[in-house]
């Protein structure tokens, strides 16, 4: 017979975990460690503003506030603004499930506006995926033309892909598992026989604890912004961000066909934001299917 846990022991054990002393600035900088999604980066301006504030003090209307000053200054658009506060966001939702904050604690950014932000709607051509690809081979870094690929076959987002280690990827089936996700689901990343016969070539030995793309600092990955940079205006698109890769296969899912129940789905995506961005292609498949209904019915 299998052992039972007496839970209320345990959880006695466990003891109540107390909240952790921090500043905004420490609590950012605790995530920046271990997660290197940019957060750094992007949140430094919020530091310079809130850093010296106890990380549990920072109110909706503090960020409220700084969010509608950083508008009207005119030097921010509102879908930068809507990253900025999602990213804090991303920040204590972290801090909640370390058990750092106090108990019951909410993020100030859960009853925070968004603002109405402009669709980007980025077309890349066929010729033009084929000049990334072949161009990413142009760069001593080998593995950037795997990241390329996956970024390209998976629709993943940058951290998704650059954050994983060998023991999530698996080169027979040809998939990623990734656990932690932007929406806390976990989700499987899908990539061709290609890509995975380019990631042998690439990596003759694969340690499972080892990152894919480990930078020149042991356990950080690497940022290939510049690199991205560099390929993009050598194939004449300097325009192209790296997340127009992950746009481009939610726009290729929905012009073969896919359902936007199906495409949220393979992209780890809310389907309302699909439905906003990209409804105008899978009414396109819907009407075209209708009417190929008409002429086996004729």
């Amino acid at each position: 017979m299998r052992p039972k846990i007496n839970l209320r022991a345990a959880m006695a054990q466990v003891g109540e975990h107390q909240a952790a002393d921090l500043t905004f600035a420490e609590l950012i900088d605790a995530y920046s460690a271990v997660q290197f999604d940019g957060a750094d980066l992007r949140l430094r301006k919020w530091k310079e503003a809130f850093g010296h504030l106890a990380a549990w003090t920072l109110t909706t209307r503090d960020i409220s506030l700084a969010a509608e000053a950083m508008l009207q200054s005119g030097l921010y658009q509102p879908s930068t603004i809507n990253r900025d506060t999602s990213t804090i966001g991303t920040v204590y939702k972290w801090a909640v499930r370390r058990h750092l904050a106090p108990a019951g604690f909410v993020s100030p950014t859960l009853g925070l506006q968004r603002y109405e932000e402009g669709i980007r709607r980025v077309e890349i051509s066929d010729r033009e995926i084929r000049a990334i690809l072949n161009g990413a081979h142009a760069f001593r870094d080998r593995r950037f033309a795997v990241f390329v690929r996956l970024s390209i076959e998976t629709g993943g987002r940058r951290g998704e892909i650059r954050e994983r280690r060998w023991r999530d990827v698996d080169l027979d089936s040809r998939t990623i598992t990734v656990m932690q996700t932007k929406t806390d689901k976990p989700r499987q990343l899908f990539f061709s026989e290609d890509t995975a016969a380019l990631m042998r070539r690439v990596w003759p030995k694969r340690d499972p604890d080892a990152l894919l793309f480990e930078s020149k600092v042991k356990g950080q990955p690497v940022n290939y912004r510049n690199t991205w940079a560099k390929l993009t205006r050598a194939i004449g698109r300097p325009d192209l961000h790296l997340h127009d890769l992950r746009h481009h296969r939610a726009a290729e899912l929905l012009r073969a066909g896919t359902t936007l129940a199906v495409a949220s789905q393979v992209l780890g995506h809310s389907s309302l934001i699909l439905q906003r961005r990209y409804g105008h292609l899978e009414s396109k498949t819907l009407r075209e299917a209708t009417e190929r209904s008409w002429r086996t019915a004729a």
